[in-house]
């Protein structure tokens, strides 16, 4: 009796991610060929030092689905978590509903933050590592404003990196829209 017991609490441990929260991501630590796993099937994170770091995105997104639990000085809930979040990044919320729901249409989404823009997003079936990302994403919410200069820009720089321009919009219903554009020559 005493041994199922034991097997079962394993279990239910080695389900969960311990992570902690530092600043402007989340440090995971743990067995190495687990983090490796996350990161090589999920593409969540990069492995740095033994340890997977993974964006305040990522790691709300495997929150919610009951893969991980994030510490600072102690245990925070989902609420606690988006509210540290959105103190490291006003537009933090906006970033994550966008993220959150291309990733569940079953799309990888990286950190694009060396492109200027808020994710890269690689077309269904492809792989990190060994093809490229088809669209830079710029996330936005419905009551955000740009000018025709900024929608250039986001343009411009998805075109100098071979890749399209998409722009997820979140309404105030939580919904998000996507609008795509490219580069033609007449």
């Amino acid at each position: 009796m005493a041994r199922k017991s034991k097997s079962r609490k394993q279990k239910g441990k080695s389900k969960w991610l311990k992570g902690w929260l530092q600043h402007d991501k989340v440090v995971v630590m743990g067995d190495l060929s687990r983090l490796q796993s996350l990161r090589d099937k999920g593409f969540f994170g990069s492995i740095i030092n033994d340890k997977l770091e993974l964006s305040l995105c990522e790691a709300l997104y495997l929150m919610e689905r009951g893969k991980l639990h994030v510490s600072d000085k102690r245990a925070l809930s989902l609420k606690g978590f988006i509210k540290r979040a959105k103190k490291v990044d006003s537009r933090f919320w906006t970033r994550f509903k966008v993220y959150s729901d291309i990733r569940s249409k079953g799309y990888i989404t990286r950190a694009a933050l060396k492109f200027g823009a808020d994710f890269s997003v690689y077309d269904k079936g492809t792989v990190p590592g060994r093809h490229h990302s088809k669209w830079l994403l710029f996330a936005v919410s419905a009551d955000e404003s740009f000018n025709w200069r900024e929608l250039s820009a986001m343009n411009r720089v998805a075109h100098s990196v071979k890749k399209d321009l998409l722009v997820g919009v979140l309404d105030s219903e939580g919904d998000v829209t996507y609008y795509s554009t490219n580069w033609i020559k007449p």
